[in-house]
């Protein structure tokens, strides 16, 4: 009698779901890449994905995350607003640079398309939906406000999601977040936005 085969759930059949990911994203490319076809190869269903990834770019960002050498955004506390700003958009620098061009334009063809604005704003960075650029940005602003380096650290909405908002600008525009223009975002808006100087540490 043959052995019957075990049910994969939990961790064990996402990281299953994300490996056929990942192997299908180096073998075929973006564009070719399908749901159906990762579901086939996971050895599960179409509604097993889109229960984890609502769509094909969440679910390629998240084999990226777990597969391509990057490890998720960590908070930076350098000591000072603007390193702790220009630290934040060297590592999503660093993950754009690891993306080839294909996989970049239809990641970022398909998120345009398939999220709403409001949410493609306030989670403009993260791979994991449930955690916007808030909980990365809040911090920073926390510790420049006990160094005193700004007056307080709680502000607007709007305000706290404008690194998001630029960094998507930038990318959208350029397809690039060049050292350049990381610079000119945090000495040139961030800091007076939130009444920080902008001496160079």
């Amino acid at each position: 009698m043959a052995e019957k085969k075990t049910r994969r759930r939990g961790p064990a059949l996402t990281t299953a779901i994300l490996e056929a990911a990942w192997a299908q994203l180096q073998e075929k490319g973006y564009q070719a890449l399908t749901i159906e076809g990762v579901a086939a190869a996971a050895s599960t269903t179409k509604t097993v994905l889109y229960r984890r990834w609502p769509d094909k770019a969440h679910l390629v960002i998240a084999a990226f995350a777990r597969f391509g050498g990057f490890t998720g955004y960590v908070v930076p506390d350098t000591g000072s607003l603007r390193t702790d700003f220009l630290a934040l958009m060297g590592q999503m620098a660093a993950f754009l640079d690891k993306l080839q061009d294909e996989t970049f334009r239809g990641l970022l063809a398909d998120r345009l398309q398939h999220l709403e604005l409001d949410n493609l704003l306030t989670q403009a960075n993260d791979h994991d939906p449930d955690h916007g650029i808030q909980k990365i940005v809040q911090p920073l602003l926390d510790h420049a406000a006990a160094r005193g380096e700004i007056t307080h650290a709680q502000w607007p909405d709007r305000l706290v999601n404008l690194p998001g908002i630029l960094l998507i600008n930038e990318v959208i525009t350029r397809q690039a977040l060049p050292l350049e223009a990381r610079y000119e975002i945090v000495d040139q808006i961030l800091l007076p936005v939130f009444g920080a100087t902008s001496s160079r540490d």
